[in-house]
């Protein structure tokens, strides 16, 4: 069956770019590897404001409102800042399915347990080998994230920078309006753990770094809750980020994690991705309005384009992920105090938590 495009991976990009497709008439497939839409969930679940503007999502997938941010530099020493906007922690599950429900409003069909091998290039179109079936498709999109079957199947490289991040939720007592974030190195030495408030006894606490996630984790727990607490939804994932050299190919686009839209300081990827998600459908539908798939149509119409906005930001995020991670913890909590005593006000300006 020949598609105007397939989409790989139900993850919230990927539906949003269906989405947008189908909404216009476009015939569109959407392949799942997982048997079931919203897991496993790979995301801390902490967005700004912009999200439900992005997604069109309703707010019944908010668990709690947070308005402050801890910055720890030290178990003994901390910045607290108060957030102009409230920041919202979300139920990724629940965030995952309702967009999945969008898609098939939208007309477009999703087929889960359905895994994405390689594709054949034919003259006029791609064919599209699953574990289970083949397709035809014109366009090919991966949304499959940070390690993308596609991007390997269309040979374009990836970033290289890879963190591996783990959390739980755990019981305790937190405060129920303030996040944590810990930039101790002895915590993790090339990012930072977090504590993320699900309400005053439950929270989401995790970390993410380059080497020996799991030892980093299980101190960072003993450190901050013990070792005598119940938890429960334990999360694991790969961050890639960077600004990907190219994220075409003759027929092939890539979105999201897949191409690295992600946010270089933060780890996170939902805002950017959805950002991404409209210039990939808009791109499409070009495509498929003047009849061009080749590279250099869709460089011009997508990879040119999504990078004209996020460029910026991702080479900004790069360079404060860099600037932090370099400074020692004795650096680092003299930065903190320095901040709380009114200094490096343009640096504050520049933490848009959505720019970095």
């Amino acid at each position: 069956m020949m598609f105007d495009v397939i989409v790989v991976g139900a993850g919230p990009v990927g539906c949003k770019t269906a989405e947008l497709l189908g909404k216009k008439g476009i015939k569109v497939l959407v392949l799942e590897e997982h048997p079931e839409i919203g897991k496993p969930v790979q995301c801390a679940g902490l967005v700004s404001h912009r999200i439900f503007e992005l997604s069109e999502v309703s707010k019944d997938v908010i668990v709690n409102t947070v308005n402050r941010a801890r910055f720890y530099a030290s178990k003994k020493n901390y910045l607290e800042l108060k957030s102009k906007n409230d920041v919202y922690v979300i139920d990724r599950k629940k965030f995952d399915k309702e967009l999945s429900e969008r898609v098939k409003s939208s007309g477009v069909k999703i087929k889960t347990s359905t895994k994405f091998e390689n594709y054949c290039k034919k003259e006029a179109f791609l064919e599209v080998k699953t574990v289970k079936d083949d397709f035809q498709t014109k366009l090919l999109i991966g949304a499959d994230g940070p390690n993308s079957t596609v991007a390997r199947a269309a040979t374009l490289k990836l970033p290289n920078n890879i963190l591996v991040g783990l959390q739980t939720t755990v019981k305790s007592n937190f405060d129920v309006d303030t996040t944590e974030l810990w930039f101790d190195k002895k915590i993790s030495p090339d990012f930072f753990g977090w504590v993320i408030p699900e309400n005053e006894n439950w929270a989401r606490i995790g970390l993410a770094t380059s080497r020996n996630s799991m030892e980093y984790f299980k101190r960072f727990l003993r450190m901050r809750v013990g070792t005598k607490v119940k938890c429960r939804d334990n999360v694991s994932g790969v961050i890639r980020y960077g600004l990907i050299k190219k994220s075409v190919n003759d027929h092939v686009l890539l979105v999201g994690d897949a191409s690295s839209q992600v946010k270089p300081f933060s780890g996170g990827g939902l805002i950017y991705g959805l950002i991404g998600a409209k210039f990939a459908a808009e791109a499409c539908m070009k495509c498929l309005e003047k009849e061009r798939y080749d590279s250099k149509f869709l460089e011009e119409n997508y990879d040119v384009v999504w990078k004209k906005k996020l460029s910026l930001p991702i080479r900004k995020g790069l360079i404060m992920n860099k600037l932090v991670h370099s400074f020692s913890d004795v650096q680092l909590n003299f930065l903190f105090n320095s901040i709380e005593k009114g200094k490096f006000t343009k640096l504050m300006e520049f933490m848009d938590m959505d720019l970095l």
